[in-house]
């Protein structure tokens, strides 16, 4: 399947299940990433349009419809240009854009958790330190020795930043770690957390560590282990 038909389809249904998708995601990593990039924002947005209508909503219209048209046309243009956002929005076309002013790193981080399970389903090959270190090399680092647990070593993308996603197999259930580029014009909070979910980060050379378990969970063991094993070249 050609990249082209695979995130047409994608675009068209982030969370379908078709077989010959899943087989081309399975068959190349970039496709993968990308699909669950797209589940990652389908699901902000529905978060996005679950928006309450106010009670004076039908005053408010009635005051519009009142005003002159000079007034309405300008008013009409602002919902033209929302309308057509969204329609972006929806497909896929500039919203890592609109996500980067009003969502976290951390956020982002919180986001992949709700998707580690269908992520996990979709790394095949079995993880050393080999395949950790081949991926690491892109942000100048690498492992002295591996972390116990590793399952899934994958690119993804929080908000607009390429990162590598590392999810764990520990005694307090399945964390993720991600290695974050250091870049001025992004900030990675040093706590964040939901309902389900709580991370910790810290910088380090030339990246950002982030940590996230189960809400609860303690974090510290799985910052000292990346902490103490990953070096940065020169």
């Amino acid at each position: 399947m050609d990249e082209l038909e695979f995130r047409r389809r994608i675009y068209a249904d982030p969370n379908t299940t078709d077989s010959d998708l899943v087989a081309a995601a399975n068959a190349d990593e970039k496709k993968r990433a990308f699909w669950q990039e797209q589940k990652v924002l389908d699901s902000k947005l529905k978060q996005t349009f679950k928006v309450d209508v106010p009670e004076d909503l039908a005053s408010k219209l009635i005051w519009q419809q009142s005003a002159d048209e000079f007034s309405r046309y300008k008013k009409r243009s602002r919902w033209y240009v929302a309308i057509a956002a969204s329609v972006a929005f929806a497909v896929g076309i500039s919203f890592t854009m609109l996500q980067q002013q009003s969502i976290s790193l951390g956020d982002h981080a919180l986001a992949h958790m709700q998707y580690a399970d269908v992520e996990e389903s979709h790394s095949l090959l079995p993880v050393d330190l080999n395949m950790v270190n081949a991926k690491l090399a892109s942000f100048g680092a690498s492992f002295d020795t591996m972390i116990d647990g590793v399952e899934v070593a994958n690119y993804c993308h929080l908000s607009t930043v390429q990162s590598l996603h590392l999810i764990v197999d520990t005694p307090q259930g399945k964390m993720s770690v991600f290695v974050v580029p250091s870049r001025d014009n992004f900030k990675v909070p040093s706590e964040f957390e939901d309902d389900s979910f709580h991370g910790e980060s810290f910088k380090m050379q030339q990246a950002n560590i982030i940590v996230v378990g189960n809400k609860g969970s303690d974090l510290s063991t799985m910052k000292d282990a990346v902490a103490n094993r990953i070096q940065f070249s020169a």
